[in-house]
């Protein structure tokens, strides 16, 4: 049980009448895009996951941990598959693609 939610049922509760759960959180990253303060990639719109750079000693590698991950599940999987991933084959690429390209001393991932 999550510490901030009480538990309580609201799928029979009138008062939310959208339940895709797919649509909420798509309205969500949505939401995210237009009000959060983040540089948008003109190329790739909805990309999160960026890099910022504080000057020559230190590069933050800023990861999504949503967009990617795989479904939510008994999380009982033996071995790494993409239904056990957080985030995702091309954003793992990108970041040891990044890392590996940094010449900053210290690298931070957030």
């Amino acid at each position: 049980r999550d510490n901030w939610y009480d538990a309580r049922d609201l799928s029979r509760d009138d008062r939310y009448q959208i339940k895709s759960m797919a649509l909420i959180a798509e309205r969500a990253r949505q939401a995210f895009l237009e009000h959060h303060p983040i540089a948008i990639d003109a190329a790739n719109r909805d990309r999160i996951h960026r890099t910022l750079s504080l000057g020559p000693l230190v590069e933050v590698f800023a990861l999504d941990m949503r967009s990617f991950r795989g479904a939510n599940s008994e999380n009982s999987q033996r071995v790494l598959d993409p239904t056990s991933s957080i985030l995702g084959a091309t954003q793992l690429d990108w970041l040891k693609t990044r890392l590996a390209a940094s010449r900053a001393t210290w690298k931070v991932i957030a």
